[in-house]
C-alpha cells in the first residue's frame, strides 16, 4: 500500500496546484490513483489466466460497475478514520526532511509507463507470444 499512498500524495499535490478539487481533495487524488489500481488488477488477471489457474473476462456489461467499485472501494479507503490526512502529512514531513520532491507529472508518467510495460508483458504471457513462444 506504500506505493498508493505516495500516488495518492502525489496526486493531492496535482489536485490542489490545480484548483479544481478545493472542495474535496481526495477526490481528485483518487483520480490518479484508480487508474493505476485497474491496471494492476487486470496485470494480476493476464498472469493468472497465464498460468491457467482462473479464467477472467471483462465483458462490457460489467466495465461501469466494475470501475465505480474500485472508485468507491479507494475512496472509502482514503476516508475512513482521515487516513487521506495521515499520510499527506507523513509525506511532507519526508519532503521536508530530505529535501527531494518530485513533480507528480513526473511521478504518474514513470509509474503508468512502467505499469504498461508489465500489462504487455502479461498479455505476451498468457498469449504465448514473443519471448513466452514455445
Amino acid at each position: 500500500m506504500k506505493i498508493y499512498n505516495y500516488l495518492f500524495y502525489k496526486g493531492h499535490q496535482l489536485a490542489t496546484r490545480s484548483g479544481n478539487f478545493d472542495d474535496m481533495p481526495v477526490l481528485g487524488a483518487i483520480t490518479f490513483v484508480v487508474p493505476c489500481v485497474i491496471l494492476n488488477i487486470f496485470t494480476v488477471a493476464l498472469m493468472l489466466e497465464g498460468i491457467q489457474v482462473m479464467d477472467f473476462t471483462f465483458d462490457k456489461t460489467y466495465k461501469y460497475t466494475f470501475t465505480l467499485l474500485v472508485v468507491l472501494t479507494v475512496l472509502f479507503y482514503y476516508m475512513q478514520g482521515n487516513r487521506h490526512e495521515k499520510v499527506i502529512k507523513k509525506y511532507e514531513a519526508y519532503e521536508r526532511k530530505t529535501q527531494i520532491g518530485l513533480h507528480p507529472l513526473l511521478v504518474f508518467l514513470l509509474y503508468y509507463s512502467i505499469t504498461f510495460a508489465i500489462l504487455l508483458l502479461a498479455g505476451f504471457f498468457k498469449n504465448g507470444d514473443w519471448i513466452f513462444s514455445n
